[in-house]
């Protein structure tokens, strides 16, 4: 098998759950002998019409302006210097911007939505103009057009059959997986300011600002759990640093019990997830939040207690396995379910015993990358619709 990747974000990027998932997963697909060629589909600096190649961790990253890509010469570039079987395309961005090439060329493309385009809490914010529109417009057909689609989460699932019209057979849910060798390593222990081995840490791994997440409602959460519990302190880690100066001030007299830990590896990350006492995702109701992100895999791999609020794939991969504590999205609700896991030693033993298979079953990049390999061989098989 042979695969083309396009994103229209850069490998390597961010650290962040959009970003590396392909990489995940090219990093998976490679022992298994498939021959993968990355293609970045750039939007900005605009300038130039020849795309640029580079090497990541062996394999080679196309990086393809816009002059290239919209006609979709570049893409048939590639296909010459690096014939492939199927173009996965991630994010809408990648999918709508191959989407003219697969088209013309009858690759079959299998879309992996990361999350419903339209349905992000910051829609109104980021505004629906003509660009907007567009995307919107050119993204309908991809779905249409698409051999097979990936989604995040049961939910979106059922919005890409019922909504969009995908046939059953021509979609699948594969949650964000991960490598769970990275939680299995020894690493050295990651000192945080202001705490120590004799307090309770309640943890949140992410963006500490991005509305989807939640993370004002932890924060609104922690004066209960504060004033029940002198021993708690409260770790947020991601950034921006700067948000955490605005959270300490909204948490009064109990500021000084926050820290904001920012710019860390993903090595500090596995170190600070094995600290916490509580991992806590407090992500809002919203269709924004039918997709799963990556946070929860790493969560899981952790191997700790975890308290979320209810929504979407939760019940089935927290609550039905007793992964996890589930609380309706309020402060007093996370509050609460975080004040049981550290009032109750045999509640977090149990939620802590049942999270590494759940991560295994679910996010396990050994056992993702097959069923990749299932879903490539579906869209190859059946091709464009």
């Amino acid at each position: 098998m042979r695969v083309l990747m396009v994103t229209s974000f850069p490998i390597p990027g961010e650290y962040d759950g959009t970003a590396m998932l392909p990489i995940k997963i090219l990093r998976a697909l490679k022992p298994r002998g498939v021959d993968v060629t990355v293609a970045y589909l750039r939007l900005r600096p605009s300038g130039g019409i020849s795309a640029t190649v580079e090497d990541f961790e062996g394999t080679p990253v196309y990086n393809v302006p816009p002059a290239a890509w919209a006609l979709g010469r570049g893409l048939e570039k590639i296909a010459r210097e690096r014939p492939f079987d199927v173009v996965h395309a991630q994010h809408y961005g990648g999918a709508t911007r191959a989407y003219f090439a697969c088209r013309r060329n009858g690759w079959p493309m299998v879309y992996e939505i990361h999350s419903l385009l339209g349905e992000e809490v910051e829609r109104d914010r980021l505004g629906r103009g003509p660009v907007f529109r567009a995307y919107q417009a050119l993204e309908r057909r991809v779905v249409q057009h698409a051999a097979h689609v990936i989604a995040l989460g049961e939910p979106v699932k059922d919005v890409v059959v019922r909504e969009k019209g995908v046939p059953a057979d021509r979609a699948s849910v594969i949650y964000p997986g991960i490598d769970l060798g990275e939680y299995e390593r020894p690493t050295p222990e990651f000192p945080i300011p202001g705490v120590g081995p004799e307090h309770k840490v309640v943890m949140y791994i992410g963006s500490i600002v991005h509305p989807n997440q939640g993370v004002p409602i932890l924060v609104d959460a922690l004066p209960k759990i504060f004033a029940a519990r002198h021993d708690a302190r409260c770790v947020l880690v991601g950034g921006p640093a700067s948000a955490g100066d605005d959270y300490r001030r909204r948490l009064g007299e109990y500021g000084d019990r926050l820290t904001v830990i920012a710019g860390t590896t993903p090595e500090q990350v596995v170190a600070l997830s094995r600290r916490a006492d509580v991992l806590v995702h407090p992500r809002l109701a919203c269709k924004e939040n039918y997709s799963v992100q990556s946070k929860l895999a790493v969560y899981l791999a952790a191997g700790r207690p975890i308290v979320a609020t209810d929504f979407g794939d939760y019940q089935k991969l927290l609550g039905a396995t007793g992964a996890g504590v589930l609380t309706d999205v309020s402060p007093g609700g996370v509050a609460n379910g975080v004040l049981r896991v550290l009032d109750e030693p045999e509640l977090a033993a149990s939620l802590a015993a049942a999270a590494r298979p759940v991560a295994e079953e679910y996010f396990g990049m050994d056992r993702n990358v097959s069923r990749y390999l299932d879903v490539y061989d579906r869209a190859v098989s059946q091709g464009p619709r």
